[in-house]
């Protein structure tokens, strides 16, 4: 029967809708241009929810190992209307490991499930990665709750879970977008006034050291619809030091793969100790559009109004 995760997923507190700005603009390979932006009518909405409930990736978990605990003591509690054990030669492990800057090292040891999808779960974030050939993975998660429980979600059940203290989870601003397939979602930080394209833009493109914060990629987009997600982080003290706030943008690409559809996504955002989460829909233009890029402003309130 194993054990069921119907409501492993922090709880979080829902705001209401900011106002939202939102323009289309032409673009050629990675550089924009905000001179050249114009104005188109798209519908767009940002709804209070808890979670997308979109995809495979959110199913119910069964079968759950805990990676720590005294085996014996299940043992004590009998087997009756238990389902039989797992082969124990095929059992996985997860491990991890508190990094500075409140992020996870993650380390999946599982060489039965050798090139198996997999689905990281932590405090509402869901991402799709990839065991190696050997059964292994290896990788970044920031954290967003302290202590941090991160369950590993396998296709074939005998799921994971394991938990760590986190360092420093106080003393980082983390906003998150988290989406499932080729939706063309990226997440921009503009820091203190930065102008798009300069210093101080912050976003996966970016050379290292640009900004005061950094954008992490996560997920494994060679996976059939995997759950994508990309995190802003930056040092709490830097952003109430600053002398200007840091505005929060998603930019979205029009793909032959999302043009005259709908895409969903979910923002999460933790600073002063809250989590919280809203989703978006975005009604994406037809396909004669594709190549221009959507830019959706004032999704996230700025961290330095948050500060004061």
């Amino acid at each position: 029967m194993g054990i069921k995760a119907r409501a492993l997923i922090a709880a979080v507190f829902l705001v209401g809708a900011l106002g939202t700005g939102l323009y289309v603009h032409k673009k050629a390979g990675m550089q924009r241009d905000a001179g050249q932006a114009s104005e188109r009518e798209s519908g767009f909405s940002v709804a209070d929810m808890g979670s997308t409930g979109a995809g495979p990736d959110r199913l119910v978990l069964d079968d759950m190992a805990f990676t720590t605990g005294d085996p014996a003591a299940g043992e004590a509690q009998g087997d009756l209307g238990r389902d039989p054990l797992p082969d124990p030669s095929c059992a996985g492990e997860v491990t991890l490991v508190a990094l500075p800057g409140a992020l996870l090292d993650v380390s999946i040891k599982a060489p039965c499930h050798a090139g198996e999808r997999i689905t990281l779960h932590h405090g509402g974030m869901i991402v799709t990665e990839t065991l190696d050939a050997l059964g292994f993975f290896s990788g970044p998660l920031p954290a967003l709750a302290d202590p941090a429980v991160v369950i590993v979600d396998f296709a074939a059940g005998q799921d994971l879970m394991t938990f760590a203290e986190v360092r420093g989870l106080d003393t980082v601003d983390r906003v998150l977008l988290q989406w499932q397939g080729e939706a063309g979602l990226e997440l921009h930080a503009l820091e203190f006034g930065a102008a798009y394209g300069a210093l101080g833009h912050v976003w996966t493109g970016m050379s290292p050291g640009q900004g005061a914060g950094e954008v992490l990629a996560l997920g494994d987009v060679a996976q059939p619809e995997p759950m994508l997600a990309q995190v802003y982080s930056i040092p709490h003290d830097v952003v109430r030091a600053a002398a200007g706030p840091v505005e929060i943008s998603v930019e979205a690409e029009i793909l032959p793969s999302n043009c005259a559809r709908t895409v969903a996504a979910e923002l999460l955002e933790r600073r002063a100790g809250r989590l919280v989460s809203r989703t978006v829909t975005l009604e994406m233009p037809d396909c004669s559009a594709v190549g221009d890029f959507l830019v959706l402003n004032n999704l996230v309130e700025s961290l330095k109004i948050a500060v004061n």
